[in-house]
């Protein structure tokens, strides 16, 4: 009996002795895509219920420090969300002249990787989005995937993605 309560533990030693150390942070990495929206709560509400996206951080206000030490309050409204797990974020902030007509040179996409594409899309419809592509395979050297289009509360254009080989 000790024989075995001795072999378990130097199992489980071992074990836990094999798992790889936590990585460090590299730098430099992305760390998040701002999109302005026009209703912070709406749009809290579509990408949480599309994309189990969790709020990490509300802002109501920043404080800017200029080079002589002078601080000012700005008022914002804005959200960080995040994957669970995951460290890259969303930003969201509600812009009082925002106009959504998803013309910006500066922003084309938000990409969401997927495992599942069909489930996916019906998600991101259930959720109140728009589709403008439907799912299409797409190829490039050594990669295959499904994409497919949609639009969010704003007009953002949100692409889905799921890998059928090869990577990006």
């Amino acid at each position: 009996m000790k024989m075995k309560y001795l072999i378990l533990m130097l199992i489980l030693v071992s074990t836990l002795g094999c798992q790889e150390p936590k990585q460090e942070l590299l730098s430099p990495r992305f760390n998040h895509v701002f999109l302005a929206v026009s209703d912070l709560d709406r749009s809290i509400d579509f990408y949480t219920s599309a994309f189990d996206l969790e709020v990490t951080k509300k802002l109501t206000q920043l404080i800017r420090i200029d080079e002589d030490g002078a601080r000012t309050p700005v008022e914002v409204n804005m959200a960080f969300l995040k994957f669970p797990g995951q460290n890259f974020v969303l930003e969201i902030g509600e812009r009082e002249a925002f106009v959504s007509n998803n013309t910006s040179s500066s922003y084309n996409h938000l990409g969401v990787d997927v495992m599942d594409i069909d489930k996916a899309s019906a998600r991101l419809l259930a959720a109140g989005g728009t589709a403008v592509r439907p799912i299409g395979l797409v190829e490039a050297v050594g990669v295959s995937a499904k994409t497919a289009f949609f639009t969010g509360p704003d007009g953002e254009t949100i692409e889905l993605m799921q890998l059928i080989s090869g990577e990006f």
